[in-house]
């Protein structure tokens, strides 16, 4: 290494040094994880809502400086490495600036509004050569990544369909201090902002069926409306999917915001089993009866009775 990253880099034992631009809930809770690694050291904090960057400066409990506009952070010198948890709007440009200003970059999900934009991000990090990561948590799940060795085992045989869900009850609305800040507080709500469910939510699943099946969807269709929370919110309360992957396999998912009762899963159907992998079960279409329910069958047949290890 030559230059800035001779010094950046002195040996294993360095601190990274990392920025967070936006510190609302998901960007607390990156700063919460963050301050438990021992090789991180929180350096800088951004936001443009003040009371998010003052609780984010209590957290680090120590000097660190903030800013208000992003610009002024990923100018550091001193920063090697970015998270970007603000508003998906603000995805594409913030993650761009950032990588052509020489630093890595961690950008929440979804990844940006537009298919444009997510090329956009692409080409500055194949120009700037920095590190970028999209924030697709169940990749780091143990319960999901035991579901890809079995799947792309072949454990479950040939999956034909996936069944996706994520439903909730409530209204994603969050106060606010006074209606000046209704957008900005609650931009998911609103087209400028946000695609709703399925870039907040649906991405999660999106990303776990391409990931499984080493494929992307050939075309989706499907229908959304607003149905039961009708405040004013521009984005669909409820929206039912069909994403069509090569061969003939087909994502079926829904989401809706008017009831919680079945929670969120994938469920990936195999000619030999399925696997729900938020669940963490596993069901096989021809699986051997345990040990004692084989004898106590073996003892009705031939009419014998004898003590059985049913705890075996």
């Amino acid at each position: 290494m030559k230059g800035d990253d001779e010094n950046r880099y002195k040996g294993p034992n360095d601190k990274i040094r990392v920025g967070l631009i936006g510190i609302g809930s998901r960007g607390n809770l990156l700063l919460l994880y963050l301050q438990k690694i021992p090789s991180v050291e929180i350096t800088a904090l951004c936001d443009d809502y003040l009371p998010n960057l003052e609780k984010a400066k209590q957290i680090v409990g120590k000097s660190v400086r903030t800013f208000t506009d992003y610009h002024q952070l990923i100018d550091m010198k001193n920063i090697d490495a970015v998270v970007i948890a603000t508003p998906l709007f603000l995805h594409a440009k913030m993650t761009v600036d950032a990588l052509l200003a020489g630093k890595d970059v961690f950008c929440e999900k979804s990844m940006a509004m537009t298919v444009d934009e997510c090329l956009q991000m692409m080409n500055a990090q194949k120009k700037s050569g920095k590190i970028l990561m999209i924030g697709h948590q169940r990749m780091f799940s143990l319960k999901y990544l035991k579901a890809y060795e079995l799947i792309r085992g072949g454990h479950i045989g040939q999956i034909k369909q996936i069944r996706a869900f994520w439903h909730r009850n409530n209204s994603w609305r969050r106060e606010t201090p006074t209606p000046a800040l209704e957008r900005k507080i609650n931009w998911r709500l609103y087209n400028q902002y946000s695609r709703g469910l399925i870039t907040e939510l649906g991405s999660h699943q999106l990303q776990v069926a391409n990931w499984f099946l080493g494929q992307t969807p050939e075309y989706v269709m499907g229908s959304g409306s607003i149905n039961f929370w009708k405040d004013g919110r521009e984005v669909d309360d409820n929206i039912n999917l069909i994403y069509a992957y090569p061969n003939g396999v087909s994502m079926i998912y829904d989401s809706m915001l008017s009831n919680k009762h079945y929670g969120f899963e994938e469920q990936f159907l195999g000619n030999k089993g399925t696997i729900e992998p938020e669940a963490n079960k596993y069901f096989f279409e021809d699986a051997p009866p345990a040990p004692a329910i084989l004898q106590l069958i073996n003892s009705l047949e031939k009419e014998t009775f004898e003590a059985i290890p049913i705890g075996v």
